[in-house]
């Protein structure tokens, strides 16, 4: 599997499968995008792990199945019906997390485990509970637990987890649905991570996860105010008028616009990937220091923002220019947020919060934290759907 160095994306897996209108949006502005196959349908699928012991093998059954709203595999084949080509020039990748060898897929049950216990992220993922009974399904499916023990050896992923947090005032399948939210959510960014692509958010509780594991993991304070701060205005096109111009479009005049904008975009793209990479690689004392660094990128920003302006102008396909800002009507529009903390010290951190300190994990398990070898790191989170503070 490739993992070149692309302007590329990895879209974290909602209840429901991304729409065409956003699928369509989002190849004029990633060389490549990744989607999670319909087939990867739980943090543990069948066969994904499979644990030698010294005497016997034992094959993983699937577990952590995800929550989806009704229908969704319909709904997942309708949205890309008619992006073969897309497909097959691989601008659309559908992803098995199997297939991502640098990462020990067993890990995705240690972090889902250990995150059970964070009441912050649950809840993060928790916007839409209420005392009702949830709509979205999920599959009977093991949640918690089931670590193997062979002729008195133990799994190595078997280390002591404390009990899962309740989200108080809502009914209690919230509750699961909430931690699953979180586990895929984390296995996704570990996918996006392995592919040297950039985890984005396209809906509202994936937005509010990525938000809660950025403030978390971060040396300095990072609070919910200040995201105006933190946000990069990635994209300079209003998302909702694009989408609405791309709704009827065949997948064909997508590419057509494609193949006129990319190089535009493909420069501000790299100009944030390449500046945020730096920020992400200092320690910063203070916040004061990284918000000067961050306003220093984004004042290198505006030429290139006004020539994507004038080749977006020169396609005449309506008026979709943002009116100015990242802020548009009732949400944060497409903002990028510079990772300053690497993935496997998130999630070492997020291991230790949950379950042990670090120091009494073996260092087997420390080493199986990031990947089974090096998983390269991402310098940006992209989120689009969050409400406007």
């Amino acid at each position: 599997m490739s993992t070149t160095r692309r302007s590329s994306a990895h879209i974290i897996t909602g209840d429901e499968p991304s729409n065409a209108q956003v699928l369509k949006r989002l190849t004029l502005f990633f060389d490549r995008i990744y989607i999670s196959d319909i087939k990867d349908e739980a943090i543990i699928n069948t066969d994904e792990v499979i644990e030698k012991f010294s005497t016997s093998t034992v094959h993983w059954q699937s577990r952590g199945h995800y929550p989806r709203v009704q229908g969704y595999e319909e709904l997942y084949n309708n949205y890309l019906d008619g992006a073969e080509n897309a497909i097959s020039r691989q601008i659309i990748n559908k992803i098995e997390s199997k297939n991502v060898k640098t990462i020990d897929p067993g890990t995705h049950w240690l972090c889902y485990s250990s995150a059970l216990s964070n009441l912050d992220l649950i809840k993060s993922a928790a916007i839409d509970a209420s005392e009702l009974k949830p709509e979205i399904s999920i599959r009977d499916t093991v949640v918690q637990g089931l670590e193997f023990s062979m002729n008195g050896e133990t799994s190595k992923y078997a280390i002591p987890h404390k009990d899962p947090v309740d989200i108080p005032n809502v009914h209690e399948d919230w509750n699961w649905i909430s931690r699953l939210r979180v586990g895929r959510a984390l296995k996704d960014i570990r996918i996006a991570q392995a592919l040297n692509a950039a985890p984005i958010a396209t809906d509202r509780i994936n937005s509010r996860i990525v938000l809660e594991l950025a403030k978390n993991q971060s040396s300095c304070i990072y609070p919910e105010s200040s995201m105006i701060d933190f946000a990069i205005n990635a994209e300079i096109v209003d998302n909702e008028k694009l989408e609405s111009i791309l709704l009827n479009a065949s997948w064909k005049e997508v590419l057509a616009i494609r193949k006129h904008i990319l190089p535009h975009v493909d420069k501000t793209k790299k100009y944030i990937s390449k500046k945020t990479n730096i920020i992400s690689n200092n320690a910063y004392a203070n916040i004061e220091d990284y918000i000067e660094a961050l306003k220093t990128l984004k004042e290198g920003l505006s030429q290139l923002h006004e020539q994507e302006a004038e080749a977006w102008e020169s396609l005449r396909i309506g008026s979709i220019l943002k009116a100015g800002g990242a802020v548009g009507s009732g949400t944060i529009g497409t903002i990028a947020i510079p990772s300053i903390v690497t993935l496997p010290n998130l999630l070492i951190g997020l291991v230790s919060l949950g379950l042990v300190s670090v120091g009494a994990l073996t260092t087997e398990i420390q080493r199986l934290i990031p990947a089974r070898r090096k998983v390269r790191e991402h310098p940006l989170f992209f989120l689009e759907k969050l409400s406007a503070l």
